[in-house]
């Protein structure tokens, strides 16, 4: 179980930069590996190479962290995005600086992410560089797993929890099947939070699987960390807790 807030702030090459940020990345959780040579990629003497690092988790899905020029322009931007059943999904733009630097430039560049993670549950928040997480964010996406059933779902909407999007099955007997969370208890407690322990998914409004280690829970502050029972949650939305 995990709850990691990084920022990855680097003073070097956009190389330098990249590979820090890989490696956070890649130790936040043993489930997400990385599949580029990195070296390779800034490497390459084609001036027109658009530099594309790929990242696996889980072997359920993939997330593209895609430069946003080609190799010889000046950027100050990835791009990121989901991959799901050899997919391409919609981008969100990762700012790491407030100016455009070459890859060889000596900068300080900058990306925050928060990973939260249990057995069953992963979720990622990515933010610009002068962001400040889980307040503001750029992209961030949920997935849940347990034997022969994966699904993930994304958001690129500014401050828009993944959440609350449609999850897509990644199995292969079931790929491409949508499921949405229901909440079932959306009053307030104040301090005195409500917990149930799962998490509906339904299709076509009814309910069809409940999540394990992804709590309904009476209203709550999205972002912040609760404590109970002594037991850590971190509230993803305004009715759901991850426990970490």
């Amino acid at each position: 179980m995990s709850y990691v807030n990084k920022i990855i702030s680097i003073n070097g090459t956009e190389k330098d930069f990249i590979k820090a940020f890989a490696n956070e990345l890649t130790l936040a959780d043993s489930r997400i590996t990385c599949e580029t040579d990195i070296d390779a990629e800034f490497a390459n003497e084609d001036s027109s190479h658009i530099i594309t690092i790929i990242f696996d988790v889980s072997n359920c899905y993939k997330i593209k962290l895609i430069r946003a020029v080609a190799i010889n322009r000046a950027t100050s931007q990835y791009n990121i995005q989901t991959v799901i059943n050899n997919v391409d999904k919609s981008s969100a733009g990762l700012l790491f600086l407030g100016a455009t630097k070459f890859v060889t430039d000596i900068a300080t560049r900058t990306f925050n992410f928060m990973l939260i993670s249990n057995d069953n549950t992963v979720v990622m928040l990515f933010s610009d560089h002068n962001q400040s997480l889980p307040n503001a964010y750029k992209y961030n996406l949920m997935s849940y797993h347990e034997q022969n059933f994966n699904i993930v779902a994304y958001s690129n909407s500014i401050n828009t929890i993944a959440s609350k999007s449609e999850f897509i099955r990644t199995d292969e007997k079931h790929k491409g099947e949508i499921y949405k969370t229901t909440n079932r208890l959306l009053y307030s407690r104040d301090e005195n939070v409500e917990i149930i322990e799962s998490k509906p998914l339904v299709q076509n409004n009814i309910a069809v699987h409940d999540m394990k280690s992804v709590y309904d829970c009476s209203n709550v502050t999205a972002g912040s960390i609760l404590i109970i029972d002594s037991n850590k949650y971190f509230a993803i939305d305004s009715n759901t807790l991850i426990k970490t």
